[in-house]
């Protein structure tokens, strides 16, 4: 089997309401969908890249770019194999996005003409993991917050990962103690920061959710995604466990984040490992070191995110995933692949990624 074309498409997938974190506001997903064509009629691989610049960098133009320049000139005419993983990672620096794009669509490819779902072709004795998603409470006033999380709860949503660090930390502290004074004491709440805070507010803020004794899971990336010893600092010194996040991109940040301690919870993503050759590798040193993992996602929509599913499936440290984004939009565009039931997540029937890549095709392209 050979590949003979690679197309993309941009396409905006508009959300219920605004999504909003310390770092952006989203009120539209802007996914770029990549098509690997074959010579063998009927198998084509998806993925998908979307352009969070406040965090990988990566734009729209840059992902265009890095396909049609450099991607497109690499795999074109080359047999399907294994080997094109590397070496698309190897061709160009950076580009995570792009990356995680054609890897997933590889992927599919790979798991297709092995006859089996992702999950099973990159794990072939997965066991039988069941996952529920939380939800995420994006930053508003404290009256809004506390309807949206309410909301969630009533749809049967028992985690929810509430966003911090826009404000001042007095004013985050008065948000959690609303939200955990209305909601029923059995809906797990996290914070999540979005390298929010400085050395001294870091210190400030987890000080004060310790005292605050409001029972906060976990809180997400205080601080910037270089500071490796800060962050195995503040996992060292506070009751509340740090997870890494925008820290983690690569190997060589979860070696870092091992050397420094900052090694209890980490957040995988496919955006920015640039997909899921580089997050097996990642993997596998959270397994070496018995650091439990979450898989969350970008604003991203139901083919990248089901890519994840497969990958969090086949990963045996992956204990939790964040898989919220493709439930804030207003209509689904996507045949296949992940499906909800309430917080639960599942796959549909089928190999590769499960997805119907006509009917995609066929949306996006017109």
């Amino acid at each position: 089997m050979f590949i003979t074309d690679i197309k993309y498409y941009r396409y905006g997938t508009p959300l219920k309401k605004p999504f909003k974190t310390s770092l952006r506001t989203v009120e539209v997903i802007e996914s770029i969908y990549v098509f690997i064509e074959t010579n063998v009629d009927g198998f084509v691989g998806v993925g998908e890249a979307v352009p969070t610049y406040v965090i990988t960098g990566d734009t729209k133009g840059g992902i265009e770019a890095a396909i049609e320049e450099v991607f497109k000139p690499l795999l074109i005419n080359k047999p399907l194999s294994k080997d094109l993983l590397q070496e698309i990672h190897e061709i160009i620096v950076g580009n995570t996005s792009a990356k995680a794009a054609i890897d997933m669509a590889l992927y599919d490819l790979l798991a297709q003409d092995a006859e089996l779902p992702l999950y099973k072709y990159l794990n072939h004795n997965p066991g039988n993991k069941s996952l529920e998603t939380c939800y995420t409470v994006s930053l508003n006033e404290a009256d809004e917050m506390v309807a949206d999380a309410l909301r969630y709860v009533r749809e049967g949503y028992n985690h929810l990962k509430i966003k911090v660090g826009k404000d001042n930390v007095e004013t985050d502290l008065n948000r959690l103690k609303a939200l955990r004074n209305a909601l029923p004491t059995k809906v797990i709440l996290s914070a999540d920061a979005n390298q929010a805070w400085d050395e001294e507010s870091a210190h400030y803020a987890l000080k004060h959710f310790d005292e605050a004794n409001l029972n906060i899971e976990s809180i997400e990336q205080p601080v910037n995604r270089y500071e490796y010893s800060l962050l195995g600092e503040l996992a060292r010194g506070y009751h509340i466990p740090v997870m890494a996040d925008e820290s983690l991109f690569s190997p060589y940040d979860a070696n870092q984040l091992i050397e420094t301690g900052a090694d209890k919870l980490w957040n995988i993503k496919l955006m920015k490992s640039g997909g899921i050759f580089q997050a097996l590798k990642i993997h596998a040193i959270a397994k070496s070191h018995n650091v439990s993992c979450m898989v969350g996602c970008m604003m991203e929509t139901h083919v990248s995110v089901t890519a994840a599913l497969h990958f969090s499936l086949a990963a045996d440290q992956v204990e939790r995933v964040d898989f919220d984004a493709p439930l804030m939009v207003l209509q689904r565009e996507v045949q296949g692949g992940i499906q909800y039931d309430k917080a639960k997540v599942f796959l549909s029937e089928g190999n590769g990624l499960g997805i119907d890549r006509a009917y995609l095709y066929k949306k996006v392209s017109s």
